[in-house]
């Protein structure tokens, strides 16, 4: 920094410093203060030096209202001494001291405040370094002058603005302090065109015309008519042209606008029609909005556009900063983005990015100006570039087309000036007109109406927030993202794992994340998406080999059922058959091939009972088809075996019933004569009692089939999962079938305990008791078994098929085995078997019979009624005994001495009275199975 002096007719009259970012900082806060003060029209004077390299610039600050001036003309200057000496580097200006004044919007509630305060620091820098050496000041009759600029607060008003023309500017022009007096516009087309009448003094010829050069208007009425107002602005019809075309060029069908009530923003959205003409699109809508829209009046607009109908390839939004912000809130709201979406003020603005932070990405606009653009200024020597550096290095801010067209307007001014080497207005306004000028915004001339005529840029912020020239091709640094992504797309490459993830990938247009690896999937879109590797999920199906085992028992069994039923029913006239009932046997038989059937259910497993989806591994709302059949599996089991377990054990239950009536009847020494109907009942009460709790249970709760997952990895992926048969209320039913086999067992083999002494040709008995044993045995121990391997699907499922297999296949083998080995292997010492009866009416008689031979008696006394009295000798010697009345001792006495004769005489007589007993032999055989 360097402080330079100001010389007026040969003498110094100020001198100035550059002032520290701390300083800058303190003058804003008076800034602030004043403000306030400002509210209640008391005078505030604020000062402030530039900071950086600002230089020589004393800047007076007033505030005003719509009448008056309400604050002095009073200069302040700042010296500086460097490293404790004064600085010799000095500038002389011997022609005197040029006035530069402007409104400008200097409160930060200002309505164009962001945009104002660019601008205005880049007129400071241009008039510091105009005034600083080696060029001090401008050259106009060989003498050197400096430039004083003067800034007046405008509220952001056109009343303010007015006032400040009316009363500021005219004695500055007639006071002869200055030798020449010039207005440098300021920032908004509103603004700029309420001044500019005033300035030219259009409505007022006798009054002295001023030089306006505006850097902030674009609207062609603020300069049509008015030869002394020219703008570096290219008119506002031509505003979008650039962007339009080439966004039709990449494709887009059509648009729509959306524009601030303002004169610059209706005055740019007003060339979409044409534009949209020229380009072939279709212009769908043009929706005007309130002036400074919020959320309020731009949610409704955004989520209109958002419906299919309504959705436009590019949408225009001619909206200052404040508005830009607001509406790319409303798109993130309405979870929509066009493929193109156009500003017209915000992009590369500062403010605009620290709003919207990356949402601003790939968002478009156009500006006249771009810092990449190979252009020199003449006045100062910067490039664009060089401005561009500077202006981040003294404001700490980026520097957008607004400040380049500001810095503009002084340095075609000063040229304008310089060539004309007068201070005249028409001197002035007539090089202006007609000549162009080198600057640090690009080669500047205008048109008829004083607008600028170069041509806009078309400009696109890219992937990593800098703004790029894309179109023209001439000026391009980055090619056109067309059709912009989406917010889905975008948070994918800025929020999500999808690029950083241990499994990476690239987003997609849709926010999704396409994988590198094949072992990985997508999940999430936006800024949930990732690459996961999903691993194999451990269903925990029971194993194959075990299946088989399974299936082999249940073949066994079946095999066993099959056989022994046939084995019945082929030996039904037998003895040992038919003194056991074959119906009873056949329904055993039955019963426990049904039983077994259930090991087929048991091995029946599903997976989810909703389709799982294989992106994101979390079950789906459709139903898995196949899980039909394993609930159905679930179901099958309660009913098979508890309805093989109600005929197997019925039947059994019966069978031990009969032996109970009889040997009632034989310790009363009864005649009883027990048949199928008197034990059916019992059966059929056993299978519609359990039956009617299943129909219960698969009416009202059934079991289904669920898989619950027990472990996953760290991305909520399943590892492992197992699947039973559930219900709500499963407990309910289950209970109540449980205590009622219990207590049927509990009864049943209280019935064995009374029938216990029954003689050995009834000891069918003992090994019903003996299956009814086991069967309860099996069970109690089965209990605490499944409940210690319930986690272990493959322990879980043998328990069950072994408690299966083991319970029908010990009743099979208990209650027939024994019956098979009796009538097949089992023999006397002379390899027959024989049975003897005797009947004690002096006539005997011996028919063959299965085993052997019987032989009958029957012996009256007198009036007493008959005894009778039979003997078996099929390996042994038996008796039972029914009679109608008299005594145990009587009957055993007498068995005796029969035994004792039959076994003599048998053999004697067992020729002559075969043919007699032949045709007799059958109703024989059922009285002995039926009597005691």
């Amino acid at each position: 920094p360097q402080s330079n002096k100001l010389n007026l007719n040969s003498s110094q009259i100020c001198q100035s410093k550059l002032q520290t970012m701390a300083t800058r900082f303190l003058v804003a806060a008076v800034a602030a203060f004043a403000h306030m003060i400002c509210i209640i029209m008391m005078l505030i004077p604020a000062v402030e030096a530039t900071t950086g390299v600002t230089r020589s610039t004393i800047i007076n600050r007033r505030g005003a209202d719509t009448t008056s001036i309400t604050s002095s003309m009073e200069i302040t200057a700042f010296g500086e001494l460097e490293d404790g000496a004064p600085v010799t580097d000095e500038c002389t200006y011997d022609g005197g001291i040029i006035s530069f004044s402007h409104p400008m919007s200097l409160k930060s509630s200002d309505k164009f405040f962001s945009t104002g305060n660019l601008q205005l620091s880049a007129i400071e820098m241009m008039i510091d370094e105009i005034n600083t050496s080696p060029r001090c000041g401008v050259t106009v009759g060989g003498k050197k002058h400096g430039i004083h600029l003067t800034t007046f607060g405008d509220d952001s008003s056109k009343d303010k603005v007015s006032a400040i023309v009316k009363n500021g500017m005219m004695p500055l022009a007639e006071s002869t302090e200055y030798v020449g007096s010039y207005w440098v516009g300021p920032y908004s087309s509103g603004l700029t065109g309420s001044m500019s009448p005033l300035a030219n003094a259009t409505d007022d010829p006798t009054a002295a015309k001023t030089v306006l050069v505006a850097g902030g208007a674009a609207s062609t009425p603020v300069f049509a008519g008015n030869p002394t107002i020219f703008g570096t602005f290219p008119p506002s019809k031509l505003y979008l042209a650039q962007a339009i075309e080439a966004l039709a060029k990449a494709g887009a069908k059509s648009a729509t606008s959306v524009f601030e009530s303002a004169s610059f923003t209706k005055g740019v959205c007003a060339a979409m029609p044409g534009l949209a003409d020229k380009f072939n699109l279709t212009l769908q809508d043009e929706i005007e909005v309130v002036s400074s829209p919020t959320s309020v009046d731009l949610d409704p607009v955004a989520r209109n556009l958002s419906m299919a109908e309504n959705d436009p390839d590019i949408v225009v939004a001619c909206v200052y900063d404040q508005g830009c912000a607001e509406w790319v809130a409303s798109m993130r709201k309405t979870g929509w983005s066009p493929r193109a979406q156009v500003f017209t003020v915000c992009i590369g603005m500062d403010k605009f990015q620290d709003a919207v932070g990356t949402d601003a990405m790939y968002m478009m606009g156009v500006s006249p100006w771009d810092p990449s653009l190979d252009m020199q200024d003449q006045v100062v020597g910067w490039s664009a570039m060089e401005f561009s550096e500077l202006f981040l290095a003294t404001t700490q801010r980026t520097s957008t087309y607004h400040a380049a067209s500001a810095a503009a307007s002084v340095g075609a001014l000063v040229q304008a000036i310089e060539r004309a080497d007068s201070f005249g207005t028409e001197a002035v306004s007539d090089v202006l007109a007609t000549q162009e000028f080198n600057t640090l915004y690009g080669l500047l001339s205008f048109d008829a109406n004083g607008q600028s005529q170069a041509p806009s840029l078309h400009l696109q912020y890219d992937k990593d927030m800098t703004v790029q020239t894309v179109y023209p091709i001439e000026f391009r640094s980055a090619e056109l993202v067309y059709p912009m992504p989406t917010w889905d797309a975008r948070d994918c490459n800025m929020l999500s794992k999808c690029l950083t993830g241990e499994e990476t990938g690239v987003c997609q247009e849709d926010g999704t994340c396409k994988c590198d690896s094949e072992n990985a999937v997508s999940t999430g879109v936006g800024s949930s998406a990732k690459c996961v590797y999903i691993p194999d999920e451990d269903m925990t199906y029971v194993d194959t080999s075990l299946l088989i085992v399974g299936y082999i028992l249940f073949a066994v069994q079946a095999f066993l059922s099959v056989a022994c039923t046939a084995w019945t029913v082929y030996y039904r006239k037998r003895r040992v058959v038919k003194a056991s009932q074959p119906l009873f046997l056949c329904l055993v038989a039955f019963g426990t091939f049904v039983m077994s059937l259930s090991i087929i259910p048991v091995g029946i497993q599903g997976e989810y009972r909703y389709l799982v989806d294989p992106i994101t591994g979390v079950p789906t709302d459709e139903p898995n088809t196949d899980i039909d059949r394993v609930d159905a599996a679930c179901m099958a089991l309660p009913w098979l075996f508890s309805m093989g377990f109600a005929v197997t054990f019925s039947a059994l239950f019966a069978k031990i019933w009969r032996i109970k009536l009889v040997f009632q009847a034989a310790r009363t020494f009864v005649r009883k004569q027990v048949g199928v109907k008197d034990v059916v009942s019992i059966m059929v009460a056993v299978i519609v009692l359990q039956a009617i709790v299943l129909i219960a249970w698969n009416v009202a709760d059934p079991l289904i089939w669920q898989r619950e997952v027990l472990m996953e990895d760290n991305n909520g992926y399943p590892t492992r999962s197992i699947g039973t048969c559930s219900s709500t209320n499963g407990l309910a039913f289950l209970i109540p079938l449980i205590v009622i086999d219990a207590l049927m067992l509990v009864y049943a083999l209280y019935l064995c305990f009374v029938t216990r002494k029954v003689s050995a040709e009834f000891q069918e008995g003992t090994w019903i008791t003996a299956s009814i044993l086991s069967i309860l045995q099996i069970l109690v121990l089965s209990i605490p078994i499944l409940v210690i391997v319930d986690a272990d699907n493959n322990a879980f499922y043998f328990v069950r098929v072994a408690v299966i297999f083991l319970v029908s296949s010990t009743v099979t083998m208990l209650i027939f085995f024994p019956k098979i080995y009796k009538l097949h292997f089992l023999k006397t010492q002379n390899g027959a078997s024989r049975r003897t009866g005797f009947r004690a009416t002096g006539q005997l008689s011996t028919t063959p019979n299965d085993s052997g031979q019987r032989m009958s008696m029957n012996s009256d006394r007198g009036s007493d009624p008959a005894r009778r009295t039979t003997m078996d000798s099929d390996g042994g010697r038996r008796f039972s005994i029914a009679s109608e009345n008299g005594t145990t001792a009587i009957c055993r006495k007498v068995a005796f001495q029969i035994n004792s004769s039959v076994a003599s005489a048998s053999q004697v007589i067992e020729e002559k009275v075969h043919a007699s007993t032949t045709e007799k032999k059958t109703q024989s055989d059922t009285n002995t199975d039926e009597e005691v």
